[in-house]
């Protein structure tokens, strides 16, 4: 078989129509494994141990109805909910250090990093990056001195 065989137009054809459907059937057999569950409002990261074999997720919930946030351990092959850690702080941002076995979920809103035993779902502490009063602070600290007077 020449080279000019695989310039015909034909040929060209052929081999485009048919490298569309595999992409197409692979696209489509992939989407349906991907799994989806709903866990909490408000989910903005992950941390995932293989040796723990558990994803973690970060939820902020609702900004108006829940003061705090909620940390969910999920089983990563069934996303099933097996452990459920409430925090006073709304975490974002997800890490994990493996040698440790703690958690780090940044709190965005209040400046702050929370370390969490990833066994226990223990807080181990707290380290506050940035102690300026924010905004909603100052307007729960002006309602806390109107309520008391």
């Amino acid at each position: 078989m020449s080279l000019r065989h695989f310039a015909a137009p034909r040929l060209r054809h052929s081999l485009l129509v048919t490298s569309l459907l595999l992409a197409g059937s692979f696209s489509a057999h992939a989407a349906e494994e991907m799994l989806r569950k709903a866990v909490g409002k408000g989910a903005y990261e992950m941390a995932y141990s293989q040796q723990e074999n558990a994803l973690w997720v970060a939820t902020s919930q609702s900004r108006s109805l829940d003061k705090g946030g909620v940390v969910y351990r999920l089983d990563p092959t069934t996303l099933d909910v097996t452990q459920i850690i409430h925090n006073d702080l709304k975490p974002f941002g997800a890490a994990i250090n493996h040698a440790t076995g703690t958690l780090w979920f940044g709190n965005t809103v209040d400046s702050t990093v929370t370390a969490i035993d990833a066994k226990t779902g223990a807080v181990k502490g707290r380290l506050v990056l940035d102690e300026r009063q924010r905004r909603r602070n100052r307007a729960s600290a002006a309602a806390a001195r109107a309520g008391g007077q």
